[in-house]
C-alpha cells in the first residue's frame, strides 16, 4: 500500500524544498502558474504538471526546467502520473562538488558530457 504524501505550503517547506518550489515558479512564469499541489518527497518535493506544457520549443517549459535546474543545482526526475499529467520530483543539491548525491553539474558540463557522444554517432 502506498504511503500518503504530505502536502506542503511555502510556510511548511524546508529551505531546500523552497528552492525547488522557486525553480518551479521560475519555470512556469510565476507561482500562480506553477503546479498548486506540492508534496514532501524525502528532502525534496513532488508535483504533477500538465504534460502538454513540457516541450522543448513552442511551449518550452521542458527546456526552461532543464536549464534552470542546472543553474539552481536542483536534480529533477520525471516520474509517472495520471492521464495528461507528468510527475516531477525535485531535490536541491549542495553545490558543484562532492558525491553524486550532493553535487549537480552546470549546464555546460552536462552539454559537454552529452554532445560528443551524439556527434560521434552522426
Amino acid at each position: 500500500m502506498q504511503e500518503k504524501l504530505q502536502r506542503l505550503t511555502r510556510s511548511t517547506m524546508t529551505e531546500a524544498q523552497r528552492a525547488c518550489h522557486d525553480l518551479l515558479c521560475d519555470v512556469f512564469h510565476g507561482e500562480h502558474h506553477a503546479p498548486e499541489r506540492i508534496y514532501a518527497f524525502g528532502r525534496g518535493i513532488k508535483c504533477h504538471a500538465e504534460s502538454h506544457r513540457l516541450s522543448t520549443f513552442d511551449f518550452d517549459y521542458l527546456t526552461r526546467l532543464v536549464v534552470l535546474a542546472h543553474d539552481a543545482c536542483v536534480r529533477v526526475e520525471v516520474v509517472s502520473s495520471g492521464p495528461g499529467r507528468i510527475g516531477l520530483v525535485l531535490h536541491k543539491r549542495a553545490g558543484r562538488t562532492g558525491s553524486s548525491y550532493d553535487r549537480h553539474p552546470t549546464m555546460e558540463e552536462a552539454i559537454e558530457r552529452v554532445r560528443p557522444k551524439r556527434l560521434q554517432a552522426a
